[in-house]
C-alpha cells in the first residue's frame, strides 16, 4: 500500500502528525495530573474512612475505596512502605482490636458449702471457656484468679475488586476486608494500589504506528 502525497501535503501530514503526538503528551499528563489529585483529596479530606457492617454469618465486613497512585507518589506522600519486595502492586495496612463483651463462665462441678445462709466456693476450683472465636483456662485459688491459655480465633480476608453500585452505575473500585470474628474491631485501614503512569514517548504502540505512516508518507 502506497500513499500518493504531493511534497506539500507530506510536509502538512508530518506536521499535524507531530502536533497529534504533542497533544497526546500534554492529554496525558494533564490527565494524570488530574488523577493524582482526586486520590490525594480522597485520602485526605475522607482520612481514610472505611464502612463497617456485619453479615447474616456474623462476619465483620470492612470495605474502604481504593487509593491508586504511582509507586513513586506513594512513596513521598507516605502512604507504601518498600521492604523487601519489588514491584509492588498494592498495599493494605489493618489496624484492629480484639474487644470481648461481658460473658458468663458457669460453675460446673464445683463444691459449695452453705453457712448461716451464704454460699461459700471452695478452693481451687478450675473452669474452663471454650466458643467458636474465645477459648480460655481459669482457676481461683485463695492467692486471686489465674488465667490461662487465652486464644482468640480469627479468619482474615483481604480482596482487592469492584462492587457493584446497581444497573447503569458505575462500579466502585474497593478494598474489602472479611474477618469471621465479630469481635475484632477495625480501628484504621490504609491502602495503595499501584499503578504506574503511562508515558505515551515510551509506548511502543505509539510509536509503531507513527513508524507505519511515516512509512506510508515516505513510500
Amino acid at each position: 500500500m502506497k500513499l500518493n502525497l504531493t511534497e506539500n501535503w507530506k510536509h502538512y501530514l508530518v506536521w499535524f502528525i507531530v502536533l497529534l503526538l504533542f497533544c497526546r503528551v500534554v492529554y496525558g499528563n494533564i490527565k494524570t495530573l488530574n488523577d493524582y489529585k482526586i486520590e490525594m483529596r480522597k485520602f485526605k479530606l475522607e482520612n481514610l474512612s472505611f464502612e463497617d457492617e456485619i453479615n447474616e454469618r456474623g462476619e465483620r465486613i470492612i470495605s474502604q475505596d481504593q487509593i491508586i497512585l504511582s509507586q513513586k507518589d506513594a512513596i513521598e506522600q507516605g502512604l507504601l512502605e518498600v521492604n523487601r519486595l519489588k514491584k509492588i502492586k498494592s498495599q493494605v495496612s489493618v489496624v484492629t482490636e480484639t474487644i470481648i463483651d461481658t460473658f458468663i463462665v458457669n460453675h460446673t462441678d464445683t463444691i459449695v458449702e452453705y453457712r448461716n445462709g451464704d454460699a461459700f466456693l471452695k478452693l481451687p476450683q478450675s473452669y474452663l471457656y471454650e466458643t467458636e472465636h474465645l477459648n480460655f483456662g481459669a482457676e481461683i485459688s485463695k492467692i486471686g484468679l489465674k488465667v490461662n491459655n487465652i486464644s482468640i480465633f480469627n479468619t482474615s480476608s483481604v480482596t482487592i475488586g469492584y462492587k457493584s453500585n446497581g444497573l447503569f452505575r458505575k462500579k466502585s473500585a474497593v478494598v474489602e476486608i472479611q474477618n469471621s470474628n465479630p469481635y475484632v474491631m477495625t480501628n484504621s485501614v490504609g491502602n495503595v494500589i499501584i499503578k504506574e503512569k503511562q508515558n505515551p514517548l515510551t509506548d511502543y504502540k505509539v510509536w509503531g504506528g507513527l513508524g507505519l505512516i511515516l512509512g506510508l508518507i515516505i513510500n
